[in-house]
């Protein structure tokens, strides 16, 4: 599933880690006009006699290359030089959250305006054809985090709710459950439709963002909006043609070391072992299934979206558990009595049922790559990755494809 984070850009941690500017800062005030690689200028309204700062941001640490001093009319200039193509901020202040965002390499003249108050939603740039990319990626991901916000709110405080009303449930008391279940389930499942649609714009968008320039440095910023599991081909297009210019450039070495530490995650790639132990305190190994196509589940008993997914999932391992289909179900759970309490109320049937009991401490969650909950993986019958994140009507579609055409497995 998509995740966007907040509308303040910035590049994705994975290849620019968030660190606090720790380096030293250079002064330019009142020195002599100085020669440099790159020519920036421009206007900031509400800037006068502001400090504005250049950040080298393509490292882990940040680096402050240069600095000066809004006019009275708010215009500043930076003669300065950079060492290699790449991302640069221009900050209003020293260490500020206020900031624009500039692609450039030596030899660039760049003009930049906008709210010295308001930096991050209103600069604009002119002279630089990757600033303008990353100006128009920066734009579509304002606007779609505008129109997911509401849904991600909306369905946090489901849970949240959701939570507490099962604390008020006596622990025995399935008929209340149940009908906690249906309740929820339909809201969560009326705005999970709502969440896809958007998340599915901003696949549509990136995809053709980077088809349109495949070697550009805006692409870094905006795989963030692809998962790689699932487009992992758009982060091979990028990389690929970025590294026959730029190979040696940071942030295209870092987003190849993110690509190779992410290929074996992906679709026809052999997900990792996982061996934890049942409620009747017996260690069960997912490989142990192999030979059949499989659904692994990520789920716990306080997830009302789980819970509401739960009752289809029931239905698919009756229609195809003849036909060799398991499901290996892993809980987030921190308390047994709730886990198998929810095992028995939702009717979970099928024998493969594990816990660590350590909630969000479990190292699965880094194991598998996941955020949230549900989360699932389908594999094949040698265990490679067939698809991730199928819930509701997709997974059943998905399985009704498979068993279309995968024959029953023959028993020795």
């Amino acid at each position: 599933m998509m995740h966007i984070q907040n509308s303040k850009f910035r590049i994705q941690k994975f290849f620019l880690p968030l660190l606090l500017v720790s380096s030293v800062f250079f002064s330019s005030c009142g020195e002599k006009e100085k020669k440099g690689n790159v020519f920036i200028s421009g206007k900031l309204s509400n800037s006068k006699g502001d400090t504005l700062f250049i950040v080298d941001v393509n490292k882990s640490e940040f680096t402050v290359i240069d600095s000066t001093i809004a006019g009275e009319d708010g215009s500043f200039q930076f003669h300065t030089t950079i060492p290699f193509k790449g991302y640069y901020n221009l900050d209003v202040g020293k260490g500020s959250q206020n900031f624009a965002v500039m692609i450039i390499e030596p030899g660039d003249s760049v003009k930049l305006t906008g709210d010295a108050k308001n930096l991050g939603y209103t600069w604009k740039t002119e002279g630089s054809k990757e600033s303008a990319r990353f100006e128009e990626l920066n734009r579509f991901i304002l606007a779609i985090e505008k129109k997911r916000t509401p849904i991600t709110n909306f369905q946090d405080s489901l849970q949240r709710v959701f939570q507490v009303q099962v604390s008020m449930i006596a622990k025995n008391d399935s008929v209340q459950m149940q009908q906690l279940d249906k309740k929820f389930g339909a809201l969560y499942d009326s705005s999970q439709v709502k969440l896809s649609v958007v998340e599915k714009e901003g696949v549509a968008f990136m995809k053709d963002f980077i088809d349109a320039d495949s070697s550009s440095f805006a692409n870094i910023a905006g795989l963030r909006l692809l998962e790689p599991y699932d487009n992992f081909r758009y982060y091979e297009k990028t990389i690929n043609a970025l590294e026959v210019k730029y190979k040696e450039v940071p942030n295209v070495k870092m987003l190849r070391g993110y690509v190779e530490r992410e290929r074996p995650y992906c679709k026809g790639q052999v997900t990792p072992e996982i061996m934890l132990n049942g409620p009747d305190g017996l260690p069960r190994k997912l490989s142990s299934l192999k030979g059949n196509v499989v659904l692994i589940d990520f789920w716990a008993s306080w997830c009302a979206p789980c819970r509401a997914e739960l009752p289809g999932v029931v239905k698919n391992y009756n229609k195809y558990h003849a036909q060799g289909f398991e499901i290996f179900s892993v809980s987030l759970d921190n308390d047994k009595a709730a886990w198998l309490g929810a095992i028995k109320s939702l009717g979970l049937i099928w024998p493969n049922q594990v816990s660590d009991l350590m909630q969000w401490q479990t190292p699965l969650k880094d194991l598998y790559r996941f955020k949230q909950i549900p989360t699932t993986f389908l594999l094949d019958r040698e265990g490679r990755l067939i698809e991730r994140d199928l819930h509701g009507e997709a997974l059943s579609k998905k399985l009704d494809e498979i068993f279309a055409t995968t024959p029953i497995p023959t028993t020795k």
